[in-house]
């Protein structure tokens, strides 16, 4: 990443922080980093388009220094692992509050399907490195229950972060708070040994990652080159094509299309069906 566009990310994430994703303005984002709006452009299409770069650049950082614990650590005992993985989201709230602020005080995630899907992903891969934490540092007696623990110990950590932003006088040593959470997970896990309750969600709770909106416009062009297929069920499929296409898809008239596509004996229509359900689900 060029020095320029870091510094349009970064200034940007300061005002967003600030003043909110939606009141924030390109022009202002432009000015604070001195450059003109084209020059702007020449870098992000939309203010959205910004919003997903530093989403990857914060995001990314961060998953990254996870991994690279989990790697450089290797053979040391498990659960410290997890503590030094704890402790560095910790570290980069400290480091990066900006971001984390937006991330925990607005509803960021706009209209915009990109958006919602890196997120989704990064989701799913925060749920399993996790998961893997906890297993090796816990065994696989807790496999019933490690897709809870999973939830437990991630809303722990951000539970205390929302604390941070909405009180800036606490100031909590990262090395500390992680030794915390050990200790509580130690807590919970030795609850869990002795619980007879069913785990609350399944282990395989998130679907795998939706199709994409150029992965669906190319499956929808397939189906409708189907000459048996109804009139009215190609009709549907071109309006929810046309609204696919567009930035904001319009999702009432998709929903309503995709009810016009229910019941079909056609195996790839029903499972373009589902699939388009998915997607404008996240």
């Amino acid at each position: 990443m060029n020095e320029k566009k870091e510094r349009i990310i970064k200034t940007s994430i300061h005002l967003f922080a600030k003043k909110g994703f939606a009141a924030t303005t390109i022009q202002e984002i432009a000015s604070e980093c001195g450059i003109s709006k084209g020059a702007f452009y020449l870098h992000f299409k939309s203010k959205e388009a910004l919003l997903l770069s530093a989403c990857e650049y914060y995001i990314g950082m961060s998953m990254k220094k996870m991994k690279n614990i989990e790697e450089n650590l290797a053979g040391e005992p498990p659960k410290e692992v997890l503590k030094k993985q704890i402790g560095a989201q910790f570290e980069d709230f400290r480091d990066h509050k900006d971001f984390i602020v937006l991330l925990l005080t607005e509803n960021i995630i706009p209209e915009n399907q990109e958006i919602k899907q890196y997120f989704y992903k990064v989701t799913m891969e925060t749920d399993k490195l996790y998961r893997n934490a906890l297993l090796a540092s816990y065994g696989e007696g807790i496999e019933r229950y490690v897709a809870d623990l999973s939830i437990m110990a991630r809303g722990i950590v951000h539970s205390y972060m929302n604390v941070m932003v909405f009180n800036g006088e606490l100031n909590i040593d990262a090395e500390e708070i992680s030794a915390f959470i050990i200790e509580r997970l130690d807590d919970l896990v030795q609850g869990l040994s002795r619980s007879a309750l069913n785990p609350i969600v399944p282990k395989d709770i998130f679907s795998p990652m939706p199709a994409g909106k150029d992965q669906l416009l190319e499956d929808i062009q397939k189906a409708k080159e189907n000459s048996t297929l109804p009139e009215d069920i190609v009709v549907s499929l071109d309006v929810i094509e046309e609204e696919l296409s567009q930035d904001k898809p319009r999702k009432p008239i998709i929903k309503g299309m995709l009810s016009n596509l229910t019941g079909t004996n056609d195996k790839e229509v029903e499972k373009l069906r589902a699939l388009i359900s998915v997607f404008i689900s996240i």
